[in-house]
């Protein structure tokens, strides 16, 4: 007689997401604890105290989303006249991702906020990366002159809480970037640098269009980023992002005519620096991503860059809707779905400490542990319908692109644990619009 292996949780028939292949087949997964125990073909004997049917569902590592704005509380006194920090479960496991990077919110006089009483407080897992502002966009612009960069207490603050505190952000926009041109982004890189951690920078100035952002792209890529850091917004069409000016002025650029991907962008992806989406509000375009595109530039992750206003008035409204935007521009699902679970799983794993303990140390962290579905890995799972059909998705410019798909998170679970999904951050729940005839 065969011996009973019991289980907290089996999920049978799913279409299972191999990260390594791109590739979708069915299989069963279960779960004991905090982990992975069994995957494919779950024998019988593994009996489970709770049973998800997933036939006609997508399984997947769960999803990572590397940009995000989540210190709900932390900016304004309600929520009803908040803008831009939302609840981290909300923008988490209860729209099917189980991991979180808070982009920049706070700065070294408000991440106590972050670290000690948001994140604790959520199921998602939550990390950061420090604003070079010392107030992060709790105060919007973050950088007005040299005096808001306070760099002996940015590198004691991320030495302080390396556990949650994984790198620098720093937004190329004005007045900062215009009132600083290059001392902006140096001044970011030498904190960084200082910590031993990485950078993030925000490319395109979408407040200011100015030259000094202009100007200051092409040096960041040639000049100051370094493997593992990461360039997000990369496919921002505003001034400074990663297309050349229309003007003989713009930069160097990789093709001829119009606007086209910089030559400095490829050079800094041969040399390992990461390039992220960010859809955001008015961070994404759908021409600049065809141009980027064109230019043979994939991006390595998709994120959101999520806040209050871009969930529910648009135009990022959560990291699935995102995932829908870039399939639409002709990337297949499967390979979408891996840059947001395997890839963002490796950026991570490229300068984090072993934050799941023992198991996660030695070869593959992070992208062993999160970015696949193996067992021994952590349960964290995303569970998603694939609505087929002609979808609307819209970009900051209001331009609409039609995709083949759209995603609907139906269940995550987040260390083992299944976790509520919310409503969805449209009237009609998840899914865009239908194409109108």
């Amino acid at each position: 007689m065969t011996e009973t292996v019991q289980c907290d949780l089996r999920i049978n028939g799913g279409q299972l997401l191999n990260t390594d292949t791109a590739t979708l087949a069915q299989g069963d997964i279960a779960v004991k604890g905090d982990q992975v125990i069994a995957i494919e073909n779950v024998p019988e004997n593994h009996v489970a105290t709770r049973t998800i049917d997933a036939s006609g569902l997508v399984v997947t590592p769960g999803i990572i989303d590397l940009h995000t704005h989540v210190a709900g509380g932390l900016r304004r006194s309600s929520p009803y006249v908040e803008d831009m920090m939302q609840d981290a479960d909300l923008a988490g496991v209860h729209s099917g991702v189980t991991t979180l990077v808070d982009a920049g919110s706070c700065g070294i006089s408000n991440i106590g906020g972050l670290v000690n009483h948001v994140i604790p407080n959520a199921k998602t897992r939550v990390l950061a990366l420090l604003n070079v502002g010392s107030l992060g966009v709790n105060r919007i612009p973050e950088v007005t002159s040299a005096l808001d960069i306070e760099h002996d207490e940015a590198v004691a603050t991320i030495d302080a809480r390396r556990d949650i505190i994984i790198g620098v952000k720093a937004r190329m926009v004005s007045p900062g970037i215009s009132e600083l041109g290059m001392n902006l982004p140096k001044a970011a890189k030498a904190i960084a640098n200082d910590a031993g951690v990485r950078l993030m920078v925000h490319v395109g100035d979408t407040t200011g269009q100015s030259d000094e952002a202009l100007n200051a792209a092409p040096k960041i890529l040639a000049e100051l980023l370094t493997e593992n850091d990461i360039v997000t917004h990369s496919f921002s069409g505003a001034r400074g992002g990663l297309l050349s000016s229309p003007s003989p002025s713009g930069g160097s650029a990789a093709g001829d005519g119009g606007r086209t991907l910089l030559r400095e962008a490829l050079d800094a992806r041969a040399r390992g620096v990461k390039f992220d989406i960010g859809v955001g509000g008015k961070n994404f375009s759908f021409d600049a991503a065809k141009r980027v595109l064109d230019g043979g530039l994939i991006p390595d992750t998709i994120s959101s860059d999520v806040t209050l206003q871009s969930r529910y008035v648009g135009t990022s409204f959560s990291q699935m809707d995102c995932i829908g935007k870039v399939i639409s521009l002709g990337i297949t699902l499967e390979d979408a779905l891996v840059m947001s679970t395997r890839s963002p799983a490796a950026v991570l794993s490229s300068s984090l400490p072993p934050l799941l303990g023992e198991r996660a140390e030695g070869d593959g962290g992070f992208e062993q542990m999160l970015g696949c579905m193996a067992p021994g890995t952590q349960a964290d799972l995303t569970i998603l319908r694939i609505h087929e059909g002609e979808w609307e998705y819209i970009d900051g410019d209001g331009q609409i692109n039609i995709g083949p798909y759209a995603l609907e998170p139906v269940s995550c679970i987040r260390a083992g644990q299944v976790m509520p999904i919310d409503y969805g951050p449209r009237e009609g729940g998840w899914l865009p619009n239908r194409k109108r005839t």
